[in-house]
């Protein structure tokens, strides 16, 4: 296949372009700025998806003629998106801009198929007694983040003439991914000489794959997904923090004093991953792979 991929330097994206490459596909990486990441063959166009796309850049891409664009360009720490409600930034790049990707691909002869990369954020606050979550489930986002990737899949949804699925990933982690989100941050510390570790808590559950098994999930989307319908992609199986705290201790051989903020025990959504196993997926790697994984990138 011949494939664009937006937010192609981002973690995810970095994945999806090895897994890509390695599938046979061409590979057209977008990217905001300079960035030296990309491997292989891939071609490097430069968009900021917030903006107008460069003559330059748009002669490129009907050029390639992409089969299949994956869009998963956008700000994806939710503490960067507003609380409530999506902050200016959240609304431009991640609501505009998947409006922005839609438009290229319904401007191209042949019109390529979507898959727009949601988040399992959708959901917002789940039943603490039932927390697993169908693709059926009303979604309430509580937060600017699951508000602005919710806006996004109502614009591919409703507002566009292209063949579109939704991808809505769950939480994911493996090599390259920056300490601000939960397993390399506390890789960080462990590998560290502090004594004491403070944390949110040891007693949350929330479905937490490998961003191997993820960019997968991505690219059976593209190859058997059906035109307007919406898959989680996830383990289905809950992880607690303090399991995980718990690995990342016997890898270090290290046991600093944990001191929880807020030790409530509560559950994030867990996905109901059977729409997307139908269609073959199947994740490859264990928890305890991906976790070393990270763990060797900071020992």
């Amino acid at each position: 296949m011949r494939v664009l991929i937006t937010g192609a330097a981002g973690f995810g994206g970095y994945h999806l372009v090895e897994h890509s490459l390695a599938a046979g596909d061409d590979v057209m990486g977008v990217v905001r700025g300079s960035t030296s990441s990309l491997m292989g063959s891939a071609t490097i166009v430069h968009w900021d998806i917030c903006q107008s796309m460069s003559g330059e850049a748009e002669d490129a891409i009907q050029q390639f003629q992409p089969e299949v664009i994956y869009h998963l360009a956008a700000i994806s720490r939710p503490d960067l998106c507003g609380s409530d409600f999506p902050n200016e930034e959240a609304v431009h790049t991640n609501v505009d801009g998947a409006r922005r990707v839609l438009e290229l691909a319904a401007s191209l002869p042949t019109k390529p198929k979507v898959v727009l990369v949601s988040s399992s954020h959708v959901y917002g606050v789940v039943d603490q007694q039932n927390p697993v979550v169908s693709e059926s489930t009303i979604p309430l986002p509580a937060r600017g983040y699951g508000r602005s990737k919710l806006a996004a899949e109502q614009v591919a949804l409703t507002q566009s003439d292209v063949p579109v699925v939704i991808a809505r990933a769950f939480n994911h982690t493996g090599p390259g991914q920056t300490p601000n989100y939960i397993v390399p941050e506390w890789c960080k510390r462990l590998s560290s000489a502090f004594d004491v570790i403070e944390v949110e808590s040891l007693n949350v559950s929330f479905d937490l794959s490998d961003v191997r098994d993820i960019v997968r999930g991505y690219r059976l989307l593209a190859e058997k997904g059906k035109d307007r319908k919406i898959y989680n992609i996830g383990s289905g199986q809950p992880t607690r923090t303090g399991d995980l705290m718990e690995m990342i201790c016997q890898l270090s051989g290290r046991r600093p004093e944990v001191h929880e903020r807020d030790p409530k025990i509560r559950s994030e959504a867990i996905a109901d991953n059977s729409a997307i196993r139908e269609l073959g997926y199947a994740p490859q790697f264990s928890l305890q792979r991906s976790i070393a994984d990270v763990w060797a990138e900071w020992a």
